[in-house]
């Protein structure tokens, strides 16, 4: 039985974020969007966290650790008003490994709470829409295609 713990990122944390981030996608993306797309994310997003760590605004950053090592993250923004809600969960990934044991529940609780929210979830990412559901979310029929995933669909939930 190991042990876990959920804190605030800090600029300390990007490397391992960025990592944890990449190695998500790999093991969850994978045959969804371009490989390209996939086997370069790592170096992309150690620039983003570095930034966005060291000047969150409006963001907040989540770190969970398992016995000491990096192996989830949750990034939640605040949208402010007249959007369809005022939370966003902009990413929440915990290593295959380490998943099944309640920690994207406990990221997602640290980073939202029980607020009404929004979030994208790849389209045929279907063991994260039906976690998402289980944690009290829907599909509300909105869709997007961001050029940066490769034409690739992402489906809005709400609660």
């Amino acid at each position: 039985m190991g042990s876990l713990a959920i804190r605030s990122a800090t600029a300390l944390d990007a490397d391992k974020l960025a990592s944890v981030h990449a190695q998500s996608w790999r093991e969850t993306y994978r045959g969804l969007l371009p490989d390209g797309l996939i086997d370069s994310k790592e170096e992309r997003m150690k620039g983003v966290y570095e930034t966005a760590l060291s000047n969150p605004g409006t963001s907040s950053y989540w770190v969970a650790t398992w016995d000491g090592e990096v192996v989830g993250l949750a990034i939640a923004d605040a949208l402010g008003p007249g959007d369809v809600r005022l939370l966003e969960v902009k990413a929440l990934y915990v290593l295959k490994a380490h998943q099944r044991k309640g920690i994207g529940s406990i990221l997602l609780n640290h980073a939202v709470g029980t607020a009404p929210c929004l979030l994208w979830v790849l389209e045929g990412n279907e063991p994260a829409i039906a976690f998402y559901r289980g944690q009290g979310f829907e599909l509300d029929g909105e869709a997007t295609s961001p050029e940066v995933l490769g034409g690739a669909r992402e489906l809005r939930m709400v609660r």
